[in-house]
C-alpha cells in the first residue's frame, strides 16, 4: 500500500496538497487523518475504486484548521500558521503512514516547498508613502538575516544607511512591519528625508532576495488603503489612488400601518466605488489577492474599518506593455456604521472677538 502525494518528513504549503491517493489496497482500507492533532477521521473506511482511493481537495479538507493572523491591532511581527498532519491507512494486511507538516497558503504556490530567504510578495518594488502600512511576508530560518538600507538625503547630500534587524528566533513564515515610519524608526533617518529603502533577505545558505520601497510624493485628491489577508493568512496592504465614487444605498422594509406608510430599520450604507488608477501587473495580482480575501479592511490615521467587496470590474484591454486600471465597489462589513461626532467650539485663538473691529 502506498500513499502519494505526501512524503514522509516534508514540509509543504496547505495550498499545493491537492489530491493525496492510496493505492495498492488490499480490499480496503481504514483510514485515520489528523490536524494538529485533531482526528477529521477516525478508522474511516473506504474501498478502492480502480485500485485506488483518492482523497480530492485535501487542501480544503484541511483548510479549516488553519488560523489566520488577528491584524485588528497592527503589530511588527507575524507569523504564519503551522499545521502538522498526521494520516494513517491500514487494510487487511499492511499499514502505512505519512507525518508532514503544512504552512497555511490559500492557493497554490509555484515555488513548491518553502524556501527559506525566499520573499513570497507579487513584487520587487512598491511606491509606498509617508501615512501607508506595508508588511513583507518572507519564509526565514534560524540563520536568516533582515537587512534594511535607507537611500536618504543628508545635508543636501545622498546617503545610504544599512540597518541589520533581529528576528528575535521567530522562523517559518513571516510578515514583517516596513511601513515608512517603522523604517524611519529603526534607521534613524528622519521620514521626510527617505528617498527609497530597500528590505533584503538573506538565508543561511547565502541566498539572498529583495523588495526596494520607493517613496511617492505625488499628490493624488484621492487615496484609498486597504489591509487584507494574503495567500499566507498574513497582512498585505494596497493603495488606489483613481477617483473614489460615493453611491449611499438606502436600505429598510416599507411597511403600511394604520393606513400609513412607513419605513422599518432604516439604515444608508456608505457604498464607493474606487478606481484604481493604472495598475503595474503585479500590482493587479496583488488586487485580486485582496477581493478575494476573507478579511479586507480600510485604514487612515485614525484606524481601520473591515469591508465587504460587492462588486469588480476587471474588464481591461492590455495593447502590449500597457497598464490598465480596475474599479472595486465596497461597503462596510459591520452593522450600525453611522457614527455621529462633534468637536465643541470652544478653543481660543490668538485673538479676541474684538479683532475684527479693530484691525486696521
Amino acid at each position: 500500500m502506498v500513499i502519494q502525494g505526501l512524503n514522509e518528513g516534508e514540509v509543504y504549503f496547505s495550498g499545493n496538497l491537492n489530491d493525496v491517493v492510496i493505492t495498492g489496497i488490499n480490499e480496503y482500507v481504514d483510514l485515520s487523518l489528523s490536524v494538529a492533532g485533531i482526528y477529521i477521521m477516525d478508522h474511516e473506511r473506504f474501498y478502492p475504486v480502480a485500485g485506488k482511493v483518492v482523497l480530492s481537495d485535501f487542501d480544503k479538507l484541511i483548510g479549516s484548521y488553519f488560523t489566520s493572523a488577528d491584524f485588528s491591532a497592527l503589530n511588527d511581527f507575524y507569523i504564519g500558521d503551522v499545521r502538522n498532519i498526521y494520516i494513517y491507512c491500514q487494510d487487511k494486511n499492511t499499514t502505512v503512514s505519512r507525518n508532514v507538516t503544512a504552512w497555511y497558503s490559500k492557493s497554490r504556490v509555484l515555488t513548491g516547498v518553502p524556501e527559506t530567504g525566499m520573499i513570497y510578495s507579487r513584487y520587487k518594488s512598491i511606491n509606498t508613502a509617508v501615512e501607508r502600512e506595508e508588511y513583507l511576508p518572507f519564509f526565514a530560518d534560524a540563520a536568516t538575516i533582515l537587512d534594511i538600507g535607507v537611500a536618504h538625503v543628508r545635508n543636501g547630500a545622498e546617503k545610504y544607511t544599512r540597518k541589520s534587524v533581529a528576528l528575535g528566533g521567530r522562523t517559518g513564515m513571516l510578515a514583517f512591519r516596513v511601513s515608512p515610519a517603522r523604517v524611519a524608526a529603526l534607521s534613524g533617518v528622519s521620514v521626510d528625508a527617505i528617498l527609497y529603502y530597500d528590505v533584503k533577505v538573506t538565508a543561511g545558505t547565502g541566498g539572498t532576495d529583495k523588495v526596494r520601497y520607493c517613496m511617492d510624493r505625488h499628490y493624488y485628491r484621492n487615496t484609498s488603503n486597504f489591509i487584507y489577508l494574503n495567500n499566507f493568512g498574513l497582512p498585505e496592504t494596497i493603495a488606489l489612488t483613481g477617483l473614489v465614487e460615493y453611491n449611499p444605498e438606502l436600505n429598510g422594509e416599507i411597511a403600511s400601518f394604520m393606513q400609513e406608510d412607513m419605513r422599518i430599520e432604516p439604515e444608508l450604507l456608505d457604498v464607493k466605488t474606487v478606481n484604481s488608477g493604472y495598475l503595474s501587473m503585479p500590482k493587479y495580482k496583488a488586487l485580486t489577492d485582496m477581493v478575494t480575501s476573507a478579511d479586507i479592511r480600510v485604514y487612515d490615521t485614525t484606524g481601520q474599518k473591515k469591508i465587504v467587496v460587492t462588486d469588480v470590474d476587471l474588464l481591461h484591454r492590455q495593447n502590449g506593455s500597457e497598464k490598465f486600471s480596475v474599479t472595486v465597489t465596497y461597503r462596510p462589513a459591520e452593522r450600525g456604521n453611522m457614527e455621529f461626532e462633534r468637536i465643541r467650539n470652544d478653543r481660543k485663538g490668538v485673538f479676541d472677538q474684538t479683532f475684527d473691529y479693530t484691525f486696521n
